[in-house]
């Protein structure tokens, strides 16, 4: 049985997850993406990122690549909730970085524009701790 590799979005999930937020993939044109509601309310359900204020996340076109294939740094967009484009959030590493570095280089900007942008930030969730 062969298993499916770790993509740079897996990554990048796992790193958000880690900090207590949800990232959903999602796609359009060819293009993959992780997108994440803005508010922790709405992070749980994919549909209602779409409606909301959101992040989009991208490495390059496609978030769903491998991990090992990693050659463009993520970057994070702010969308209203019609998804029109707002604001840049992170435009990637200014240097190359290995895929795991990045996706933890982006989900620390991530969360901390977050966290400056709704003036508190919740605690993770237990199932994302790793000391319980």
């Amino acid at each position: 049985m062969t298993s499916t590799p770790t993509t740079e979005g897996d990554l990048l999930r796992a790193e958000l997850a880690a900090l207590g937020r949800h990232a959903f993939l999602g796609g359009e044109g060819g293009m993959s993406y992780l997108i994440m509601a803005v508010e922790p309310t709405t992070q749980g359900d994919e549909t209602a990122a779409y409606g909301v204020p959101h992040i989009l996340m991208y490495a390059g076109e496609q978030a769903d690549r491998p991990a090992t294939a990693h050659r463009e740094p993520w970057s994070a967009h702010l969308h209203g909730a019609t998804g029109d484009y707002v604001a840049t959030i992170f435009d990637g590493s200014p240097t190359p970085l290995d895929a795991a570095a990045d996706a933890a280089l982006c989900a620390r900007h991530v969360t901390a524009w977050l966290q400056s942008y709704l003036g508190h930030f919740p605690t993770p969730p237990k199932r994302f701790c790793t000391s319980n």
